[in-house]
């Protein structure tokens, strides 16, 4: 896209799938970096509060009075996780004055070439709780229906679990993950980004961390005071250094 150019290390060279395939609906909660015309070299960060059928709306309210500063009828490109991958979609911004944000997208969806974190096959106990996001107060969090399962796979950005019902995406779980031997912390929150049937009983669910630089982008500041403080002590230098200590355990196993 001519005018609009992402940071050198953050150019896909992926081959571009066609948006027909994508489920636009699996983006709706998700945090969104909008690269634009307007603000060329400036990531500007928001969140997907609407998608489907080629169209994603974004919170025009974030990036400090940036977003809701954007003109119509630009090329954007906006880049959103996807399935466990960043993945770019080209789009043209329309909105009538300070009206929504509409993003109409372009033929081709763009996966980045390789995911940001690397993923490691492991099977280790999980308990989680559903966070009911509008009525949560810390008192309430023993109270919870806690259920355990395992987990498939794991990243410094993410899990994926096995479980036995569906998860609509962006349903936000409490994990405590047995993962003692990477330092992890003892709770933690993640987004579900979808689920997949594995067969008639199983689902496997993807979940993303939800890290303490971007809680803001996901709860009202009143939900975040009631968070415990150990929910949000994992931050981007943890998950990178999580990152790290994957590689290396899956270099010494010969899996990576």
């Amino acid at each position: 896209m001519a005018g609009v150019h992402l940071p050198p290390e953050q150019n896909p060279v992926s081959v571009a799938v066609d948006a027909a395939r994508i489920d636009f609906s699996l983006l709706v909660g998700r945090e969104a970096t909008l690269f634009s015309e307007q603000f060329p070299g400036k990531p500007l960060i928001s969140r997907v509060i609407q998608a489907g059928d080629r169209e994603i709306v974004i919170d025009r309210k974030s990036h400090s009075g940036m977003i809701d500063n954007l003109v119509n009828n630009q090329k954007v490109i906006i880049r959103v996780p996807y399935k466990g991958q960043q993945v770019t979609v080209p789009a043209i911004l329309k909105r009538a004055g300070k009206g929504k944000c509409r993003l109409l997208v372009g033929d081709k969806i763009v996966p980045l070439s390789r995911r940001r974190f690397a993923r490691m096959v492991l099977s280790r106990s999980v308990k989680l709780a559903v966070m009911p996001v509008s009525t949560f107060h810390r008192k309430k969090l023993a109270t919870l229906r806690w259920l355990e399962t395992v987990t498939l796979d794991i990243s410094g950005g993410g899990v994926l679990i096995d479980f036995s019902n569906y998860l609509e995406n962006p349903t936000y779980l409490f994990m405590n993950i047995d993962l003692s031997e990477f330092s992890f912390p003892s709770l933690v929150l993640g987004q579900v980004l979808y689920c997949l049937p594995r067969d008639t009983s199983h689902f496997s669910v993807g979940l993303e961390f939800i890290i303490r630089e971007s809680s803001g982008h996901h709860f009202p500041a009143t939900t975040l005071r009631q968070l415990p403080r150990a929910v949000l002590a994992y931050g981007e230098e943890d998950r990178m250094e999580l990152n790290k200590k994957i590689i290396a355990r899956m270099q010494n196993n010969n899996q990576f």
